[in-house]
């Protein structure tokens, strides 16, 4: 995967159209934007996938005035609980978003116990390597630096998304990334007042198209058991997000899900939600991900 179309495809999954045209008066957006929307999608209809970072979302939540909800993580005392590569791989997606999560909350000490978690864990399904010295020390002297510490909160997920993707590991990669993806759509879910922070409950809603790029990467592996399995999951979350409609914003321009999993431009369009399937899709990503981080009684 080329460095410069992920990045292109992050920004514009990170920043929606509206809010690339909302700097100017003119509703419609310019040549310009319109250019770099044509060459993303051009890259993405190379079969590039966007893997989704925690943080955004995260970074998202607070400023929008959310609190922070310890009882939506994972408890770290569950990691002795899974032993199979499959739930080992997939907790360390839960257990990357819940450490992105305490740093962008500035939960210092939750952070470093969080990071210790995700080491171990990647110790036993073979990352130790995305993990170097000197990324564990620049953690342990960040602790008390909010803005530093989430950018290396980022760093440590990407490292391992580039570790993944250089030893050709796309069928661990994709458990990685939707385990990771899932954790921090279940604790926006769960941290939500659908009748007062309307912004993030659009922004969840946005998750559809995140969605959709999950899926058509995981198929990518589906001869993988694993692999297989978790993508029947994420077909079950994806009907229940199917529920939701798409409405013209008048931004003239969109991006849009062709036969084949391709990305198109098309009109202008934005998902609305409305509390019932607010409560289907929260409940729908509840049970998804209660079921992943489950242990035996």
């Amino acid at each position: 995967m080329k460095k410069q179309s992920k990045l292109a495809i992050a920004l514009l999954v990170a920043f929606p159209i509206s809010l690339l045209t909302s700097c100017s008066d003119d509703p419609k957006p310019t040549e310009d934007v319109a250019q770099v929307v044509e060459e993303v999608v051009e890259e993405e209809n190379k079969s590039y996938y966007q893997i989704p970072s925690p943080d955004e979302m995260f970074g998202f939540i607070k400023e929008s005035g959310l609190k922070y909800n310890s009882a939506s993580l994972n408890p770290i005392q569950n990691i002795t609980s899974y032993n199979d590569p499959k739930s080992q791989a997939l907790n360390f997606g839960i257990y990357s978003a819940d450490l992105a999560y305490t740093a962008a909350f500035e939960e210092y000490q939750e952070s470093i116990k969080y990071f210790g978690s995700i080491q171990k864990l990647g110790d036993q399904i073979g990352l130790s390597a995305a993990f170097d010295k000197s990324l564990i020390e620049r953690i342990q002297n960040n602790l008390d630096n909010a803005d530093s510490l989430v950018a290396i909160t980022n760093t440590s997920y990407f490292s391992v998304v580039d570790y993944l993707e250089q030893n050709e590991q796309g069928d661990k990669l994709g458990l990685v990334a939707s385990a990771g993806w899932l954790e921090t759509v279940y604790i926006a879910a769960n941290t939500i007042n659908y009748d007062k922070d309307k912004a993030a409950v659009e922004r969840l809603a946005d998750q559809k198209l995140t969605l959709d790029n999950l899926i058509a990467y995981l198929e990518k592996y589906s001869e993988n058991t694993d692999v297989k399995e978790v993508l029947e999951m994420f077909k079950d979350l994806e009907t229940t997000f199917a529920i939701l409609n798409e409405v013209d914003s008048g931004t003239g321009i969109s991006l849009k899900k062709k036969e084949g999993g391709k990305m198109v431009l098309g009109g202008g369009s934005s998902i609305k939600i409305t509390k019932d399937q607010f409560e289907a899709i929260k409940a729908k990503i509840s049970e998804i991900r209660n079921n992943i981080v489950k242990t035996e009684a």
